[in-house]
């Protein structure tokens, strides 16, 4: 049986931590793009913009929700996105981030203003897109050879 080198196990896990936060900040940069301006909605007196309509994402109000959206290393060469940088207590009323508060809200049906975001955001494929694309981007970087990472039509 083959001894692992733990130096080298070390530095590949590092290098797939790489890859998949470069993936991460992908898919958080098309999700914040995508909570910017206006929805179709109605506009409501005190708002800025028009609010979202049913299944869209949620409309720009003060760019919030918008700037909380990050990605950051998680587990061992994993990483995670969403709204990690101080996400705003109205947040709680489009997805949860603090279960206790916020997962009543985001089980509502969106005519009753419950929009759940990430969880359209993790069907979107937009964000797979680029997500899949910036992880092509590192990992040939890391290679110094071209990946090409499977893809579905």
């Amino acid at each position: 049986m083959a001894k692992i080198n733990p130096a080298g196990l070390a530095k590949l896990r590092g290098a797939l931590g790489q890859v998949a936060l470069a993936g991460a900040e992908g898919a958080a940069e098309v999700l914040r793009d995508k909570l910017s301006g206006e929805g179709s909605g109605r506009q409501y007196s005190g708002l800025p913009n028009r609010s979202s309509s049913e299944r869209e994402y949620p409309a720009e109000q003060s760019g919030a929700l918008r700037d909380s959206i990050a990605a950051e290393p998680a587990e061992e060469a994993r990483a995670r996105f969403g709204p990690i940088k101080s996400p705003p207590v109205e947040a709680g009323y489009l997805h949860f981030s603090n279960a206790q508060e916020m997962a009543l809200l985001h089980f509502r049906p969106p005519d009753m203003g419950g929009r759940p975001f990430m969880d359209d955001a993790l069907h979107d494929r937009d964000i797979h897109k680029a997500a899949l694309d910036a992880v092509e981007r590192e990992a040939s970087k890391l290679l110094g050879a071209r990946v090409r990472v499977g893809r579905r039509s």
